[in-house]
Order: structure tokens, then sequence, then C-alpha cells
């Protein structure tokens, strides 16, 4: 399948679909579960052969306020989609991917003609096989707090609108996954996992080039933790607060808050695991990379990282070697 014979399909009419443009009422393909009056949509029906499932979302017909069971990546391939997320009226326009954690409360508008929404669906586990193991050697702060989002308990109904229509890159490798999906061959399971991963890191890299987040001063809690990041080896947190016209107290809390952990806690892992890359993919001495990451005292760097790995570094490199 080319990318013309996807256009194709993704556009012509399947059989819902052809129900549903003539009365415009919803028909659902997936028995939905009930839970304190809210519909939820089951997982079971979409991992019976592999850990990731796509389906192309019916038009002509409102889907009402669902849940689901599992984590949802919406792409826009075509048009625009208006939802009702958390009670928020939000369109979302061609090119645009939209993660929805577990137990996000969203209904979907009336799509028209030209209106081609793909829903991508996936266990929490797969992003934390496919993704992080994948970024094992260069996750941030931020991508962590970005990516643990979707991770967390299902009370905070959260999503994360991720604006890529002018990244061509993330464009074409999402066709390509789609092309993997609707006409499978060897191999195809396994290359869409791995196209699975790059869209999620091609996404986190959208999330920070966004001038739409970048210029909104509600985000400026991300610039924080980039700053911590281009900073780990000696930013202190009375530094920080006064670099973001903070009061010292409040931005420790909202570092909690935020992030689940305080700033000295965001501090370590950073220093830690860029340690720990320096160890396997450098000769340098424990104790140069231990003063390169921050540490003064090499003795402190050991007892940080024995509790942090439950090993000494001298044995982590030896089984990372």
């Amino acid at each position: 399948m080319d990318f013309a014979e996807l256009d194709h399909f993704l556009r012509r009419y399947d059989e819902i679909e052809k129900r549903q443009v003539i009365d415009h009422v919803n028909i659902n393909d997936i028995a939905l579960e009930a839970s304190s009056g809210t519909f939820i949509m089951p997982q079971d029906p979409f991992f019976k052969k592999d850990e990731i499932f796509i389906r192309k979302h019916h038009r002509f017909a409102a889907m009402p306020e669902h849940q689901h069971a599992f984590i949802e990546l919406n792409y826009l391939y075509s048009g625009e989609s208006t939802q009702i997320v958390n009670g928020k009226e939000i369109t979302f326009p061609q090119g645009t991917f939209v993660l929805f954690d577990k137990g996000t409360r969203h209904s979907i508008c009336d799509m028209g003609e030209d209106d081609i929404l793909i829903n991508i669906i996936f266990r929490s586990e797969t992003i934390q096989t496919t993704f992080f193991k994948t970024l094992e050697n260069s996750r941030s702060i931020v991508s962590d707090f970005l990516l643990s989002a979707a991770l967390q308990s299902t009370t905070r109904n959260h999503f994360i609108p991720f604006y890529g229509a002018k990244n061509k890159r993330l464009q074409e490798i999402t066709r390509m996954m789609l092309c993997e999906f609707y006409d499978p061959s060897d191999y195809s399971a396994e290359l869409i996992k791995h196209y699975l991963s790059i869209i999620l890191m091609e996404l986190a890299r959208v999330f920070h080039q966004n001038t739409k987040y970048q210029k909104n001063k509600s985000n400026q809690f991300f610039a924080v933790l980039e700053y911590i990041e281009d900073h780990y080896q000696t930013v202190t947190l009375q530094e920080l607060a006064q670099k973001f016209g903070f009061n010292k107290n409040y931005l420790g809390n909202k570092l909690k808050s935020e992030t689940g952990k305080t700033f000295l806690e965001l501090v370590k892992r950073k220093r830690l695991h860029h340690a720990c890359y320096l160890m396997k993919y450098t000769d340098r001495q424990i104790s140069a990379i231990a003063e390169e990451v921050g540490y003064s005292s090499p003795s402190f760097f050991f007892e940080q990282f024995q509790k942090e790995y439950q090993m000494t570094p001298g044995n982590w490199r030896k089984i990372n070697e």
C-alpha cells in the first residue's frame, strides 16, 4: 500500500459510515461498559493479537461522551475534529495529535466527508516498553514529565495536544505506520512498534518546539523544567525562583505537585541519569564523571547512586558494558 492507496482507503465509506451518513445516528461497533453513568470503552476487543491497534473513527454521527480503559492517540489525518474534552469544546485541526490518558472524558462531534480521524490505541505498558526504553540514554526532565502524564491515575483526566502539522517527517512516518497496519506483511507488527516509538519521540520534540506553548505564560512551568535540564550541575532552587520570578517556597511546592518530585529529586535524577550515560559510553574515571555531573564529593555521589540503583557505580558499569 502506498500513500495514494492509503488515502483512498481512508476516505471510502466503511459499513457503519454507509448507515450513519443517512440518519446521522451513532452506531457502536464495540460494546461499551457503563460505570457510574459513564460509558467506558474496554480494551479487550483491541489487543487480542498485538499491543497496538489502529482504527478510523466513523464519520457522519456524533460520538457520545465516553472514557477509555487504554491510552489513545488521536491523529487528524484530514479536515478537523471538534471534541468536548472534560467539559471543554476544542477543535483540533489537520495534522494534530492528541494523547488521551485512561479515564479522560470526551465526546466527538459529527464529522464530515473530509474529516478523517485515526485512533491509535495501546496499553500504558506499551509506552514504557516502546518509548521509554528507546529513550533510555536521552530522557530528560521535560520529556519524563510530558509522557508520564499519560501513566498517572485516571483521576488526572489528562490529555495532551500536539500541533504537528508542520512536521513533515512526523506526518510521513505516521502514514507509513498506517500502511503497515492496513496492508500487513512480514514484520509489520514489529515495524508498527518502531514507528510508534519514533512518532512519540517526534511528538515530544513538537511539544518543546511549538510556539503555541512557548508563548503561553501558563506553560512557563515547562521552561522551568528545561532550565533545570540545562543547568542541573549547579542550579539551586533560589536561583531558579529568581530566574522565573517565583517565590522560592511556591516554586518548590509547584514542582512537587506537578512532577511528583522535589527540586532536589529532579536534579539528582538528571545527574545520575547522565552519569549512567557517561559510564556506559565513555571510559572516564567514575570520580571524574561524578564531578562532571555536579557532585563535588565522589563519596556522596556513590551514596546517592547506591540508593537509586541498589548497586555501586562500578557494578552498574560492568553490567552495562
